[in-house]
């Protein structure tokens, strides 16, 4: 029997400065990268990396209305400057964690997914794959795509580990932000904000109605309601566990990963 595949997202409010323009942590990514490294080495299980764009994409995207797709004169400008600074991003974190020598391979998004009317809808991931079985690290993030009816739109992380998902069986899928999981108000501006421990089929519903994007960040991919019913998505279809936990704890990441209980929120079909 072959190892387990978990799939991780780092949020962007983890290895980025959000409140500034295009500031990498370079502590923390250096941070959470150890983390998976010594849970991976000691827990003997295979892992997809994808992370989130933060201060990165996430202001040059909403500045050129890129979700909207090919609305205007500077819309082609805007969607490379998008994907570019995308790039940057990946580029930091992939260089920090092979400087750590981690096998770390990088898969841009825009190269193997399609996009129509904003959803993807196809796509290949085969050469991922390949790249588990030769022993490598695949990373991906949120990346600027060719959508067949809008000319580009936005596949955030969570489209882009979805689409992976559906072709490679992966047994536990986490998202790493900067907060406890998912909670009944915003924990960030309303202290009496109450974690919710579990979600599944029968609270979802009534769950996503009182989520919505952070006001308090610029955030072109949804917050966390878009977060929730992605993970939702996939742990259906793979009926595979999906966490949701704070990040920017340190151990936290590294525990999840070796399957210790810890404060979050858990995800079933």
């Amino acid at each position: 029997m072959g190892k387990k595949l978990y799939m991780l997202k780092l949020g962007g409010s983890i290895i980025t400065d959000v409140t500034g323009r295009s500031s990498a942590l370079k502590n923390e990514i250096r941070r959470v990268l150890r983390e998976i490294e010594e849970a991976r080495t000691s827990g003997d299980f295979d892992i997809i990396i994808g992370h989130g764009s933060g201060s990165f994409a996430h202001v040059p995207a909403k500045e050129y209305r890129v979700n909207e797709g090919l609305v205007n004169k500077d819309s082609r400008k805007g969607a490379a400057i998008t994907q570019h600074v995308a790039q940057d991003l990946n580029r930091i974190l992939i260089a920090e964690g092979l400087d750590m020598g981690m096998s770390l391979f990088q898969f841009a998004p825009a190269s193997f997914l399609v996009a129509e009317n904003g959803e993807v809808v196809g796509g290949m991931s085969d050469h991922i794959k390949s790249a588990l079985e030769s022993g490598f690290i695949p990373v991906v993030y949120g990346d600027v795509v060719i959508d067949r009816k809008k000319g580009v739109c936005i596949a955030s992380t969570e489209k882009v580990m979805e689409a992976i998902s559906g072709s490679i069986k992966v047994d536990k899928f986490i998202i790493a932000t900067d907060v406890n999981g998912v909670f009944d108000k915003n924990p960030i501006t309303d202290p009496s904000a109450t974690l919710i421990e579990r979600v599944d089929s029968s609270n979802i519903d009534a769950i996503v109605a009182g989520t919505g994007t952070n006001s308090n960040r610029v955030d072109v991919t949804g917050g966390m309601k878009t977060k929730l019913l992605s993970m939702h998505r996939m742990v259906k279809n793979s009926g595979a566990e999906g966490y949701i936990i704070n990040g920017m704890v340190p151990g936290r990441l590294r525990d999840v990963l070796l399957g210790r209980s810890v404060v979050g929120t858990v995800v079933r079909p």
